[in-house]
């Protein structure tokens, strides 16, 4: 019991080091592609990756997963409350958020540090997010950037 409620404390914080991070994800149930499906609200955990911090700015909400084949997997939340999907591409080469029509990655079920969860597949970057349950509605989540000298670390609560 006091494990968990140290877990519940650290993921509240909204940051940890990266070995705290990485014991928590590895701590996390796996998850299945349908337990995905719907809109999910993201919120950023820090741990020193380079990009702590930059979706906040650029007002992130989340992902969508409509079904294995098509995901929004950036979501973004306009002036005026309005939600719409962005290409990656330009956002993770630092340009600037340019609406996207369709998914633009997919999902499947893979193995990531030793267990087989869902992750999303980037259609045109070789980025991996893989996914874990905390609870339901609440998961914790690892972005895989090829070439990345760490992971970069996100929650998704359920939507709809």
């Amino acid at each position: 019991m006091e494990r968990l409620e140290e877990f519940h404390r650290i993921l509240a914080g909204g940051r940890a080091d990266l070995h705290t991070a990485c014991q928590i994800f590895d701590a996390c149930e796996t998850v299945d592609l349908e337990s995905l499906i719907g809109t999910w609200r993201g919120e950023e955990f820090h741990t020193g990756h380079p990009l702590d911090g930059v979706l906040k700015k650029l007002n992130w909400y989340g992902k969508a997963f409509h079904d294995a084949e098509n995901v929004d997997p950036l979501l973004f939340e306009g002036k005026h409350g309005d939600v719409f999907a962005v290409d990656p591409v330009p956002v993770m080469d630092k340009r600037k958020l340019i609406k996207a029509a369709g998914g633009k990655a997919r999902m499947r079920m893979m193995e990531f540090r030793g267990r087989t969860t869902a992750t999303m597949i980037y259609d045109n970057l070789p980025i991996h997010d893989h996914f874990r349950k905390v609870q339901d509605g609440l998961l914790f989540c690892m972005m895989d950037w090829k070439g990345d000298k760490q992971p970069y670390f996100f929650l998704l609560n359920k939507v709809k």
